[in-house]
């Protein structure tokens, strides 16, 4: 299924032309993994990405990748370039292998969307929350006190290790925004489309009702041609044909 192509195309379109920083997937790179129940207090923190107010953008979407590969991208200052609150944005972009089945295929994307909580990367502290669309980071000061500061290649490649070991997952693309003068609330309205089209997609899986004309998601629907092909099937398979 082709849910997220348009919104896929028109994050992809607000990126440079090219990365500051790029890598690719590389076990080597992986952050020492950290307490998934430490806390890391303000006076150990250097700054914090979308902290004081600063505006925060996540998103997770699924569809496919030009380049078949696994890959890490930053636009803007890394880790060690950084000495204040931020904006911030993090977008993952996850190629699944294919599968005909659209309750397999929503499965698929709860059980891959959850995987940034499995994920603990030594001095730095995530906080996400999906429904807002938001993804806060605490770094703390002593890792980029070390020889080799963290980098967000190294959280970049920690993340993509936790995604592959989904079986369903074939690549991943992650990607870090820290220009300052990036359209940061442009992203989260698309960030937004793609949390509604998830909803629909889900809301005409667990819902009996084929209704389009008094269903609450019309509006979504009629703009997603992956959705209107969904409730195309689904109308067919109700009518035996």
């Amino acid at each position: 299924m082709r849910l997220f192509d348009e919104v896929i195309a028109a994050v992809s379109a607000m990126f440079p032309p090219s990365p500051d920083k790029a890598a690719a997937y590389d076990e080597k790179l992986c952050a020492a993994p950290g307490d998934k129940n430490a806390i890391l207090f303000r006076g150990d923190t250097a700054y914090e990405l979308g902290g004081s107010g600063k505006i925060s953008v996540c998103s997770v979407l699924f569809g496919e990748l030009p380049k078949k590969a696994d890959t890490v991208c930053l636009y803007g200052p890394d880790l060690s370039e950084i000495d204040t609150d931020s904006a911030f944005a993090h977008v993952t972009f996850i190629q699944l292998r294919e599968n005909a089945a659209e309750d397999a295929y929503y499965e698929q994307l709860k059980q891959v969307g959850f995987t940034v909580f499995q994920v603990y990367p030594e001095g730095y502290h995530i906080r996400v929350s999906p429904s807002a669309g938001k993804e806060q980071v605490r770094v703390s000061k002593a890792a980029l006190r070390t020889a080799e500061p963290l980098s967000f290649m190294n959280v970049g490649c920690s993340l993509i290790r936790e995604f592959k070991k989904h079986p369903d997952v074939e690549y991943v693309k992650t990607v870090f925004i820290t220009k300052p003068d990036f359209d940061y609330r442009g992203l989260s309205a698309l960030a937004a489309k793609a949390r509604e089209i998830t909803d629909a997609f889900r809301h005409t899986l667990e819902s009996g009702e084929l209704d389009c004309a008094a269903c609450k998601m019309k509006p979504i629907c009629d703009t997603v041609e992956g959705l209107r092909e969904l409730h195309f099937n689904r109308e067919d398979k109700k009518n035996g044909t």
